[in-house]
């Protein structure tokens, strides 16, 4: 029994509380001070955050594989063909653009006065134009005032109107475009331009036909093989017709079982012209849902043993510390003290039992804390090391065929590409050189018309520069061979100095440098990696930075240069290292820049199609790498959070277990640490001042050092009467 004094007005009043009531009473003051371990703060939320979003990661990894667990056509495949028919697309609206605004060009020449007859617009039927034939006429009666070449069908437009503008028709010879545009009263500039496609590297093993569709549903066969019957097309290439975006997609018949048709489109620009691919591709298997499975399976069971040891070397150790120091916090006599494994959590423990008038009798060896979590880290990381090896192990992945004849037809669109922009420079010197005007203003219009250029120069015949328009030469002022051609400077040697040039009668000559980053543009239109070497395999462009010059040193890359440049278009699908790899060649052909003997290199990095096997081997690494750094990230929680703050504690304890009463405990963590290391102070200065400490906690505002000390009872002086 304790016997308690409360003064009072009235005089001393009484009040007998038995042991087990100030023990309560204490133990509930003492939690109405501790901090809360709740989340984040507990022990014990590092191990369950690890645990649930390992198992989170476990059952999206076998999620994965099981959206991938079907017989299929490759998405690899489907996804190249709409690429290849994105880009195909691209370049016919370029195409009519360009001719687009010739014709426009040609149609305010007639506004501003040109005659109306034949020579005047007989320059956009030309042998190098692309329209197929051009007409003046009356609209009111249709009569012809003037034409030059083909006839305009003007009968294909429906509803017999001529609307201004572009109307996609399907004629004879394939679909084409008539443009309308008004000149004045009762006259109108008509002109119909074929849509003419560059020759594709078709599989015919796959029977891939290439098809250009009007709006109101007419196709026609571009390219390829005709490979879908005429009673069968209009359900095959049934939604393609008006098509705003491009799209892929898989078409299963009946009768085949290992094939499929793959149909792909895009549309060309605001023309309404949609085109589309065809495929005859392999049907492959998916990702094995099994294999999915057994990575789910034993990260789980590798994350479960990891959060055991977790919780057997460090959140068990504080739980149960913490519930002890409580009760020594309270003056509860503990008989029978539980000897705990680990070698801090021991060390606060024993000092705890020293204040209290005991001492823990046990083996003097016990693992830290810091050896219980490395063992755990290896349990848990061997899950993500089985991923790994099953990555690893897979298989190299024979890519499909297909994919190699759609990377060659890219590299053959930049080859064509990159020749046309060197071939626009020479046309524009080519149209300067016959004039007589020597100053800026013809430079200057050239250089604003032609993008592509840097700057355009007139040169005297020694290779002085009179005139410039644009930026400072750099080309080597030497004399220019021959009378124009398209060169690459061999002098300068930090930068490769494309330009063409045109040499006038007078001696003197036109020059345009092409724009180098232009050029760089257009070689990174590819996918992945694309290099432009020459002859001797040295790098004059590459799309992921280079110095120029130097040589092409990628050994695959430099073999399907070698192989293509005498001309020939050439692909692998494997490196030398046998490697699944993509890598496609062409030469430069184009006959204005074909003297340069340039070949462009395109290499994709195959690990990132998204084939079957690729797919497997991502998800399992992804998965290890997500695993690792929950991990890591849980272990450096652990140990700043709760494992430094615990050795320090210990490192007290230990003074305390020595027998030295006199220096204070420090408590600045608001966490199950801080809580014991309150209690282990109760118990300090109960042992230090008295009992009457029992049951109230140090403040944890202030500083470090400020302390709450046992004030004694102010004495009651009887008043006077």
């Amino acid at each position: 029994m304790v016997d308690t004094r409360v003064a009072s007005p009235s005089g001393p009043e009484t009040q007998v509380l038995s042991t087990d009531q100030l023990i309560a009473w204490r133990w509930r003051a003492l939690g109405q001070q501790l901090p809360e371990s709740g989340f984040p703060a507990g022990s014990h939320a590092p191990a369950l955050v690890y645990l649930w979003t390992t198992m989170l990661i476990a059952a999206v990894t076998v999620l994965g594989f099981a959206v991938f667990d079907r017989d299929d056509v490759p998405a690899a495949v489907r996804e190249s063909q709409q690429d290849l028919m994105r880009k195909v697309a691209h370049s016919l609206s370029l195409s009519l653009t360009a001719a687009d605004d010739s014709f426009d060009q040609t149609a305010n020449a007639l506004r501003a006065g040109a005659p109306p007859a034949a020579a005047s617009i007989a320059g956009l039927t030309g042998e190098q134009a692309s329209w197929a034939g051009v007409a003046i006429l009356q609209p009111s009666n249709r009569k012809t005032i003037a034409a030059s070449a083909e006839a305009v069908p003007l009968t294909l437009i429906p509803n017999g109107a001529l609307p201004e503008g572009d109307t996609p028709v399907m004629t004879v010879e394939g679909p084409a475009v008539i443009r309308v545009t008004t000149l004045g009263p009762d006259r109108m500039l008509v002109g119909v331009q074929r849509l003419l496609m560059r020759s594709l590297r078709l599989n015919a093993d796959a029977q891939q036909g290439i098809y250009v569709l009007t709006p109101d549903g007419k196709d026609y066969l571009a390219q390829g093989v005709d490979a879908i019957p005429a009673d069968h097309r209009p359900e095959v290439l049934r939604g393609l017709p008006g098509l705003s975006s491009s799209r892929s997609e898989t078409i299963r018949v009946k009768e085949w079982t290992d094939r499929a048709l793959v149909v792909s489109a895009a549309p060309i620009a605001e023309t309404g012209f949609v085109v589309a691919s065809t495929v005859v591709a392999e049907v492959a298997d998916g990702t094995s849902l099994f294999h999915g499975l057994v990575l789910g399976i034993a990260v789980a069971l590798t994350a479960f043993l990891a959060y055991a040891l977790m919780r057997a070397f460090l959140v068990n150790p504080l739980q149960h510390l913490l519930h002890q120091a409580k009760l020594d916090a309270c003056g509860t006599l503990t008989r029978t003290r539980r000897i705990l494994r680990t070698h801090e959590a021991y060390r606060v423990a024993q000092a705890l039992a020293v204040v209290s008038g005991n001492r823990i009798h046990g083996r003097r060896w016990r693992p830290t804390v810091v050896q219980g979590l490395a063992v755990a880290a290896l349990i848990a990381l061997a899950g993500p090391a089985l991923a790994v090896v099953i990555a690893v192990i897979q298989p190299a992945t024979a890519l499909p065929a297909q994919l190699n004849r759609d990377e060659e037809s890219r590299v053959e669109a930049i080859s064509n590409t990159l020749g046309n922009a060197l071939d626009s420079g020479l046309r524009t010197v080519t149209r300067l050189a016959p004039g007589t005007d020597t100053g800026k203003g013809p430079l200057e219009e050239a250089l604003a018309a032609n993008h592509r250029l840097r700057g355009v120069y007139l040169v005297e015949p020694g290779g002085e520069v009179t005139a410039t328009a644009g930026r400072a030469s750099l080309r080597s002022r030497q004399p220019l061979p021959g009378r124009g051609g398209v060169l690459l400077d061999p002098v300068v040697q930090r930068l490769p100095v494309v330009y063409a040039y045109q040499v006038r009668p007078d001696g003197r000559a036109v020059v345009a440098e092409y724009d180098i980053d232009y050029l760089l543009g257009l070689v990174r239109s590819a996918d992945g990696r694309a290099v432009v070497a020459d002859p001797d395999l040295r790098t004059i462009l590459d799309s992921e930075g280079y110095r120029a010059f130097q040589p092409l040193r990628d050994v695959t890359m430099r073999t399907v240069a070698a192989t293509a440049l005498p001309g020939e278009t050439a692909s692998r699908s494997t490196g030398l290292d046998n490697r699944p790899a993509l890598v496609a060649g062409a030469a430069v052909n184009h006959p204005t820049a074909a003297h340069l003997e340039w070949v462009v290199v395109t290499d994709r990095n195959a690990d990132t199609l998204p084939l079957p096997s690729l797919i497997e081997r991502r998800w399992a690494v992804l998965m290890a790498a997500a695993v690792t750094a929950v991990l890591v990230v849980t272990l450096v929680w652990q140990y700043f959070i709760f494992v430094r703050p615990l050795r320090r504690l210990a490192s007290a304890a230990d003074r305390i277990g020595a027998g030295d009463f006199d220096e204070p405990i420090i408590p600045q963590r608001h966490d199950d640490v801080g809580a014991i290391a309150m209690c282990l102070e109760i118990c300090r200065q109960v042992r230090h001042t008295g009992s009457a400490r029992f049951g109230g906690a140090v403040r944890l505002r202030g500083s470090a050092t400020n302390f709450t000390a046992v004030l004694p009872r102010p004495r009651r002086v009887p008043r006077e009467r």
